[in-house]
């Protein structure tokens, strides 16, 4: 009887958990055009820091390319001319900063 009881309660206890995992959904990690427009601010404002920076060149976006050609321009710029975390707070040299600005005008344009 014991072992009825044990084998109906482990069953039971097996089917909640399946069905709270199957009704949790993964979070996604989706940016738009908005969400880079202010990442780029942040970035040359000196207000970005080195972990957004490596979690918006590090994750592609699939679903827009435009977004990710700005994206592929961050990772061809971290090359040259990131800094990392400096001082005045600024991830990029001076001519780094210069073409995020470039990018963000191109954004705003292209928004318009």
């Amino acid at each position: 009887m014991e072992f009825l009881l044990l084998v109906l309660l482990t069953s039971v206890v097996l089917a909640v958990v399946i069905v709270v995992l199957s009704l949790v959904k993964t979070p996604h990690y989706r940016l738009d055009a908005v969400s880079v427009e202010r990442f780029l601010t942040l970035v040359a404002t000196g207000q970005a820091t080195e972990n957004d920076w490596s979690v918006f060149t590090s994750v592609p976006i699939r679903h827009n390319p435009e977004l990710e050609a700005i994206r592929l321009r961050c990772v061809e710029l971290e090359e040259s001319f990131y800094l990392g975390q400096t001082r005045s707070g600024h991830l990029l040299s001076e001519a780094g900063i210069q073409m995020i600005e470039d990018m963000l005008q191109e954004l705003r344009e292209n928004k318009a």
